[in-house]
């Protein structure tokens, strides 16, 4: 019987929910596991059920650097805007956080875009709520503000433009509290 590996369950449950190649690359291994805890008590674990009302508040986010000495920038997106049948306004950006120190401490980094919970419109399916946390080139790394405007944010421009490397994901679904 095969072994199951950290990865081998992270590539299965991105690739089950549609995730990679899309939004994750599919030969994407993580090298640091990342921790999003809601102060609803909810955590993300790949891919499971969280309501809207449990993940309102921005949650805590924790995770292992693998280089002390670097940054880090968190997102969270969600590509089923308004619905995953019809994502016309996705990819919606969530959240935007840069220069995150090693310690994983959110309160001394810059906010680019404050957290916005998870609002899917009613009579809508299940939307995939992603965190991506990325290492930075360099530390204190100056990011051009973003628009106002969150839909349709082209996410991988902003990697490629601020030459950010994927180094971890986590995500959960969410639908309407009334459906």
């Amino acid at each position: 019987m095969p072994l199951v590996t950290m990865e081998m369950n992270f590539n299965s449950a991105f690739k089950k929910h549609e995730i990679s190649p899309d939004i994750i690359p599919e030969n994407f291994t993580p090298s640091t596991l990342l921790s999003v805890v809601y102060p609803s008590g909810q955590e993300a674990a790949l891919g499971n059920f969280i309501k809207p009302s449990e993940s309102s508040e921005k949650p805590h986010i924790t995770f292992v650097a693998p280089d002390k000495e670097a940054q880090y920038t968190l997102m969270l997106v969600d590509p089923d805007a308004p619905s995953k049948e019809d994502p016309k306004w996705g990819p919606y950006r969530h959240w935007v956080v840069t220069n995150i120190t090693a310690s994983g401490e959110l309160t001394s980094a810059d906010q680019l875009a404050a957290y916005q919970g998870p609002a899917p419109p009613p009579k809508t399916k299940d939307h995939r709520y992603i965190f991506m946390l990325f290492k930075q080139p360099a530390p204190n790394t100056s990011f051009q503000a973003l628009s106002e405007e969150s839909n349709n944010w082209d996410f991988k421009a902003f990697i490629e433009q601020n030459n950010l490397e994927l180094i971890g994901a986590n995500f959960f679904i969410s639908r309407n509290d009334d459906n």
